[in-house]
């Protein structure tokens, strides 16, 4: 069965079709429905007898087909979704039972695990544990304990560390903050205070962990601790040595997403290990070579980061893009975003309830749907303001070669340029218009500033993201050499952080504006109906784009006037 197309046809006539169906993606969306139709079961009481509802869009994707064989590939294609539905739900299921399947604790106890993440809390530091010990007892969870900063201080990630404290299991599903999401999907199942007798007892021999101490230690030893914080968010994640003022400036100014390893990072990074295998002597391994060691490379990177959500997404965009490359097939974006969203859920299904899942999968799907549109658009109105200008200015005539000249490099690096900035815009907006309501509706504020500030941060980060992670293993091979190799991007970090120290981008977002799900349902489609995707008359498209933005249009008014 080919996986990639199948036609959904509507007008009974041979080829027509309202749009190619292509399965791993619509896939990966029933399994988050499932997700989400078992948490609406588990803490809402909605009847199980709602799947039912699911139905009608089954059978009319079957008895719209026409032929025989069509409908059994329907059918097929049929099953496979609700096969994924039904994973969705159990698996979902499985994660709250998992974690709520451990030992109850309420009382002081002897303490032993490996620091896995370090963060300031108030005037404590919060230090999350694995390989746990509760007097010997060896549990399978994770435990967040909250010790004194005499100790925290001298504690490095990979650290193994004793104490006493009172520890109580936590396993319940929300919070103040509402679902536990996070907690969940890493299995943080106990809460410990106190830190009495506080020991730091060893190291741990995960290689992960040690190459991620290593980079902290030689970044704050060979850079200053502004500079170095920021420096180690950007190459590994981990936002919590940023000072707080300066990392709430930085999301006001919409480019906080630059600190969560994304494709961003693992972009760069795949285009490196793309150029060494490629470009050098590696170019010579057979092809399931090289991809071994394109997914080496990527993956532990990976590990270093913490093997979030965010960077397992990029590495699998990346490896599925390299696999199709290697393989000679052409790459479709949406499916390799179906791909990798599935690996995520798969493994831990409450990722579809965390902010930064949603964001990064909803930027995904609007590059996938709205980069090439837009693109088209920018290009007829860059060539419709450039006719403008040679009629009005008259250059046509003065800008005509002549043929005994040699034709100019230049002309051919100005169309390059103009392609990449068109291009560049194009995917950036096509990022902003999917993610805009939802940040607004998580976060209450939309930045004024992101786009411009993303314009120039993006292609900096794209640009020296490889050079940067050079230069830390390099002086992380050989710490010496660290503050002649780290002191330039120093300088300039420093540099860069003057903008956020000197501007306050609080004073320019967007905020206090409602919106609810149905609004955004409407925005989407409004945008959706505007796609190349859909196989419809341009008036009929056009026209249902009209109604969806005019609902959304009137929904806000009523919310907000």
């Amino acid at each position: 069965m080919n996986t990639q197309k199948i036609a959904v046809n509507v007008s009974g006539k041979e080829g027509d079709k309202l749009f190619n169906f292509r399965l791993v993606f619509f896939t990966a969306i029933f399994l988050c429905f499932g997700v989400a139709f078992a948490y609406a079961c588990r803490f809402y009481q909605l009847s199980a007898w709602w799947s039912v509802c699911f139905l009608p869009i089954f059978i009319t994707a079957i008895f719209l087909q026409q032929g025989e064989k069509n409908r059994k590939l329907a059918l097929l294609a049929t099953g496979v979704l609700a096969v994924a539905f039904l994973i969705g739900g159990l698996s979902f299921n499985g994660a709250l039972n998992k974690f709520a399947d451990c030992k109850r604790y309420d009382g002081e106890y002897v303490v032993t695990g490996t620091v896995v993440e370090k963060s300031e809390h108030g005037s404590l530091y919060r230090l999350v544990l694995q390989d746990v010990y509760i007097d010997e007892s060896h549990e399978k969870g994770k435990l967040t304990a909250y010790l004194p900063t005499s100790f925290c201080e001298n504690v490095e990630i990979s650290d193994e560390i004793l104490f006493q404290g009172y520890v109580t299991t936590d396993v319940e599903y929300f919070n103040v903050y509402g679902f536990r999401e996070y907690e969940i999907g890493k299995k943080i199942q106990f809460t410990a205070d106190g830190g009495e007798n506080s020991f730091i007892t060893g190291k741990s021999a995960n290689l992960f962990l040690r190459v991620r101490a290593r980079v902290e230690s030689v970044l704050f030893s060979a850079m200053d601790k502004t500079s170095a914080s920021v420096m180690l968010a950007v190459l590994t994640g981990d936002t919590s040595l940023i000072e707080d003022g300066l990392l709430q400036n930085m999301r006001m100014g919409g480019i906080a997403h630059i600190f969560a390893v994304s494709g961003l990072h693992m972009g760069a990074l795949y285009a490196f290990c793309l150029w060494l295998t490629e470009k050098t002597k590696l170019n010579r391994m057979a092809k399931p070579v090289r991809f071994v060691f394109m997914f080496a490379l990527l993956y532990f990177y990976a590990g270093v980061c913490g093997f979030s959500s965010s960077v397992m997404r990029a590495m699998a965009l990346c490896l599925v893009g390299y696999a199709a490359k290697l393989i000679g097939t052409e790459r479709d974006f949406l499916q390799s975003t179906g791909v990798a969203a599935m690996l995520i859920l798969f493994f831990k299904p409450t990722e579809l309830f965390a902010v930064g899942f949603q964001l990064s999968f909803v930027a995904c799907i609007g590059i996938a749907l709205f980069a090439r549109p837009l693109r088209l658009a920018l290009e007829w109105l860059s060539n419709a303001v450039k006719q403008k200008c040679v009629q009005i200015f008259r250059l046509n005539e003065l800008a005509r070669p002549n043929p005994e000249e040699k034709k100019e490099e230049f002309p051919t690096l100005r169309k390059k340029i103009h392609t990449a900035v068109i291009s560049f815009v194009s995917v950036s907006l096509a990022a902003q218009i999917a993610t805009a309501p939802l940040q607004l509706y998580v976060f209450e504020y939309l930045s004024v500033w992101g786009l411009l500030l993303n314009g120039i941060f993006v292609p900096f980060i794209s640009v020296v993201f490889s050079i940067l992670l050079l230069f830390v293993l390099l002086s992380c091979i050989c710490m010496p050499i660290a503050p002649i190799l780290l002191y330039l991007p120093s300088v300039v970090w420093n540099g860069v952080l003057l903008l956020f120290e000197a501007i306050d981008f609080s004073k320019f977002v967007i905020s206090g504006i409602k919106i609810t799900i149905g609004s955004m349902l409407c925005y989407y489609g409004g945008w959706i109906f505007l796609t190349d995707k859909w196989n419809m008359p341009k008036a009929f498209k056009w026209g249902l784009s009209l109604l969806c933005f005019l609902s959304f249009g009137i929904t806000m008014y009523a919310l907000n006037v």
